[in-house]
């Protein structure tokens, strides 16, 4: 690859990540962490694709101060190689959990390689152990150098158990894409740690982050903005692949009872906080490995895999416990009810027939409570 090549792939790298910080930058509602931890990895980004351009074009040259500046710009290379990664796993887990508390318990210790590795490059200068500049001013990397691609290795392996543990022990719905930013990178990094000369790494990191935020933003359109459900959408493409498959799932559809009273008595913002408790309640009453889906106004639908009819019975039942914890709790001037119907999805049946075998099960429950209200 010669310094050409090189110069035109990092620079549509950092052109890439000029869009990217502008694109995040415009869409953000508000500056979260994981925000904060995603414009610094773009930063070290760019920063790494100008390092290692200048790296290239000082490489064999001579000239005052070419020494020092390859010494500076290939110090800097493995130094923002270890960190980026050790950020995202930092971010990973943010964007997951959502929990600041984690970052200290858990990720102090973390960055201790980070911070040795580091330091290591100080007396590199002079010993040489992870690479050397040579009279010529060539560039030699050394074996031990490749640590630096096996910490980020492992960074990113650790990052991808943060996820399969996230995913494995919460109930929650949260999309994290983490292979569209993994995938260019393996391969990237893979090929510039076995040939050197080649300029790969961080254009594939620039390709990743690229990756990560249009699937995220993609992705978002899925959930509902108020309660963090997922929304109908969502819910359409699950049941197209569910229709697609011939899978035998189960769905309950809730309906909270008398709702425009609480918005009429207390005010639309109540009203809003109370469909916010009521996905509350769903989301601790679902089975592990459901969907839980804000499905119109007040009405919210549960899809899981269910073997028989019992299946749903049990999810009823746990639902109606969640509501009376609820509302014994006294923490809200409402109490909440709500009205279910339950429905099998099959091969068999249509969407339209599932969603509207669901909403006339709990119509009738909902029609009894009105007559009684009524009465």
């Amino acid at each position: 690859m010669n310094l050409q090549s090189i110069i035109v792939t990092n620079c549509i790298g950092i052109a890439m990540l000029v869009v990217l910080q502008i694109s995040s930058y415009l869409v953000r509602q508000r500056k979260l962490p994981s925000d904060r931890i995603f414009t610094a990895m773009i930063f070290l980004t760019a920063t790494a694709c100008a390092t290692e351009t200048l790296s290239f074009m000082v490489d064999g040259k001579s000239f005052f101060g070419a020494r020092a500046a390859a010494f500076i710009t290939n110090s800097l290379a493995y130094a923002i190689n270890v960190t980026v990664s050790y950020l995202w796993c930092i971010y990973v887990d943010l964007r997951l959990y959502k929990q600041e508390s984690r970052l200290k318990k858990y990720y102090s210790w973390l960055g201790l390689p980070t911070i040795l590795l580091i330091l290591a490059l100080i007396p590199n200068i002079k010993w040489g152990y992870l690479f050397t500049v040579d009279s010529a001013n060539v560039y030699h990397r050394q074996p031990i150098g490749y640590i630096y691609y096996i910490s980020v290795f492992l960074y990113l392996g650790f990052s991808v158990c943060v996820r399969y543990r996230y995913y494995k022990g919460s109930a929650k719905t949260r999309f994290f894409p983490i292979w569209m930013f993994l995938l260019p990178i393996i391969i990237g990094t893979s090929a510039q740690m076995v040939f050197y000369g080649i300029s790969l790494a961080w254009c594939s990191v620039a390709l990743g982050l690229v990756g990560t935020h249009m699937s995220l933003q993609n992705e978002l359109s899925y959930i509902d903005p108020l309660t963090k459900l997922c929304n109908r959408n969502y819910l359409d493409h699950v049941l197209a692949e569910v229709s697609r498959k011939g899978t035998t799932m189960g769905g309950v559809m809730i309906d909270i009872d008398f709702f425009k009273s609480i918005n009429d008595m207390y005010g639309h913002s109540v009203g809003d906080e109370a469909l916010i408790s009521a996905a509350e309640i769903i989301n601790a009453a679902k089975p592990s490995k459901s969907l839980s889906v804000r499905f119109a106004g007040d009405e919210f639908i549960i899809i899981a895999r269910v073997d028989s009819e019992f299946d749903l019975i049990n999810m009823e039942n746990s639902l109606r416990n969640q509501l009376d914890k609820f509302n014994s709790s006294d923490r809200t001037p409402y109490k909440l009810s709500f009205s279910i119907g339950t429905a099998i999805f099959s091969g068999k049946k249509t969407i339209d027939s599932f969603l509207n075998e669901m909403d006339d099960n709990m119509y009738k429950e909902k029609k009894s409570k009105h007559c009684r209200s009524t009465a």
